[in-house]
């Protein structure tokens, strides 16, 4: 059987099975309803202990989503932002890791408001979070410099959970996309 951590969903590869995957409530003081695979979650909740450490907040912005919901996103990116611009940056349903409900994006809560995706852009926590994200299963899905590869533009925001430290590592070491490690 296929590790269902090292899963490859992206814009060739759409996701098989998301029963496999159990999600449970992230209870994020974002936004209701945000879910995570049980692992994932318990995990991102040790990579945010971490962080405030470090004095900084994160929360779950996005993670589980339902082939419904990307639709929805989809379609919404498309009509605001026009069909090319949707490709580089928004999966479509049954080709979002999202999908898995192993992947979270994550936002920076910092003077009493959230910071989304590109309003973080520069922020050290983006760094911080690349540095130490592989200590806890999790790799930057979408790095810089990787865009042919995975179909996407650099999303630091974007970590994907694949359970194995050691892989996690060697990904963020090797400066490779799961792409890459998987051929």
């Amino acid at each position: 059987m296929e590790d269902k951590y090292l899963v490859l969903v992206n814009s060739s590869n759409t996701l098989k099975d998301e029963s496999v995957y159990e999600k449970v409530d992230c209870n994020s003081p974002y936004a209701d309803n945000r879910k995570l695979e049980k692992e994932t979650f318990e995990a991102f909740l040790k990579l945010k202990e971490f962080i405030k450490e470090k004095g900084y907040t994160i929360e779950v912005e996005s993670g589980y989503r339902s082939s419904e919901y990307q639709q929805k996103v989809w379609d919404e990116c498309v009509k605001k932002k026009g069909l090319e611009y949707t490709k580089k940056y928004v999966a479509a349903p049954g080709y979002s890791e999202h999908q898995t409900g192993l992947a979270v994006d994550f936002v920076l809560y910092e003077n009493e408001k959230y910071f989304e995706e590109h309003k973080m852009k520069g922020h050290p926590v983006l760094k911080l979070v690349a540095d130490n994200a592989y200590k806890y299963g999790f790799i930057i899905r979408y790095p810089e410099g990787k865009e042919s590869i995975t179909g996407y533009s650099y999303e630091p925001w974007h970590l994907r959970y694949i359970k194995n430290v050691d892989i996690a590592k060697y990904i963020k070491d090797n400066n490779i996309c799961l792409e890459e490690y998987l051929n």
